[in-house]
């Protein structure tokens, strides 16, 4: 048996697709260090028309029951046209349409999505302060995109490994990506793949190449745009919240929404044992949403080299001197300034 609530202890099977975008360009107002955050959502096929349905019914803000076409909605609301529309962090705040999905999207991933014994969805994050990283190793001419290159690789690897451990078989259908300069990299559409693939022996991927689609539904015609939605909303969030990057009242309040559930992803660290202790291990959010940090230190090209490899994974650790991956950080400053812009 296969995929989402087919996928048990037992069967020790697990059916995937992935959906991924990023943020670019993050600054932080407090220090001004320059930071990427790429994000991957796992969906488990047999939880996939579910989730669909969800986001979906969330869209009709008064009565949660979406229907595509207004004419079949029994509900006649007249907000449907309005409540059809794409959901990106960047705009929520435009219309009340956006920000009140946009709301009720967060609460669905706080809560439903992640029950303890029913796990729809699975996100990990990771964000890169680029200011830590010396860029020459990364080859000169696009050289963000190859970053975002080799640290794809580690989010698919780093979710796989860490999520899935306990699947002896871990299929993989389609990986998405939101349109972007991405699809036009010289190996970005394959390399990634490819590199997994090879790099964990009980993973097949079922597909060559990622898929770059629209974001908006409504242009691309595909459901699979809603989960890019999705995932934008959850980085944009991540991003504002720990950066405290933006004053506009909805936008806060899409963060405060966010903000206990970042509290307990982010209270995470080693104790003087080296063991891992916090608030997420216990709590339902453990080895299913995950935001890791890196790195932890200024790296050299040399360090850098050492410490990835050129597949993107992890070197073992007596090649390096710190673990410069972490998890715990504080949640924004009163210090900060705002940086509308970046949202």
């Amino acid at each position: 048996m296969q995929g989402g609530s087919l996928s048990t202890s037992l069967s020790k099977n697990i059916e995937l697709e992935i959906y991924s975008d990023e943020v670019f360009n993050g600054v932080d107002p407090f220090d001004n260090t320059n930071w990427m955050y790429l994000g991957a959502l796992f969906v488990p096929t047999g939880y996939k028309t579910e989730v669909l349905k969800n986001l979906n019914d969330l869209r009709c803000i008064t009565n949660h029951n979406w229907n595509i076409s207004e004419s079949d909605c029994p509900e006649s609301c007249k907000y449907h046209k309005e409540n059809n529309t794409e959901i990106h962090f960047k705009e929520i705040h435009r219309s009340s349409a956006r920000y009140m999905i946009a709301k009720n999207w967060i609460s669905f991933f706080n809560k439903e999505a992640c029950q303890k014994h029913r796990k729809m969805l699975y996100c990990n994050i990771l964000g890169i302060n680029l200011s830590n990283i010396s860029y020459c190793e990364f080859g000169s001419g696009k050289t963000e995109l190859n970053i975002y290159n080799r640290f794809y690789r580690t989010l698919l690897m780093g979710g796989l490994n860490y999520f899935f451990k306990d699947y002896s078989n871990i299929i993989i259908n389609s990986i998405y990506h939101d349109k972007g300069s991405q699809e036009y990299h010289e190996f970005f559409p394959w390399h990634p793949i490819q590199q997994t693939e090879s790099k964990i022996d009980r993973l097949s991927i079922d597909c060559d190449e990622i898929k770059f689609i629209d974001s908006d539904h409504r242009n691309s015609k595909s459901d699979e745009s809603q989960f890019i939605q999705l995932i934008d909303l959850i980085l944009g969030a991540t991003f504002s919240t720990i950066h405290n990057s933006s004053s506009n009242p909805r936008k806060r309040a899409v963060c405060e929404l966010f903000k206990p559930v970042l509290h307990k992803l982010l209270d995470r660290e080693k104790n003087t044992t080296g063991q891992m202790i916090g608030d997420y291990y216990k709590s339902n959010y453990y080895r299913t949403y995950q935001i890791s940090f890196f790195p932890k230190n200024k790296m050299t090209a040399e360090e850098v080299i050492t410490y990835l490899n050129l597949e993107g994974s992890i070197q073992k650790k007596e090649k390096y001197r710190v673990d410069n991956f972490y998890y715990s950080r504080i949640i924004g400053s009163q210090r900060q300034q705002t940086l509308e812009k970046w949202f």
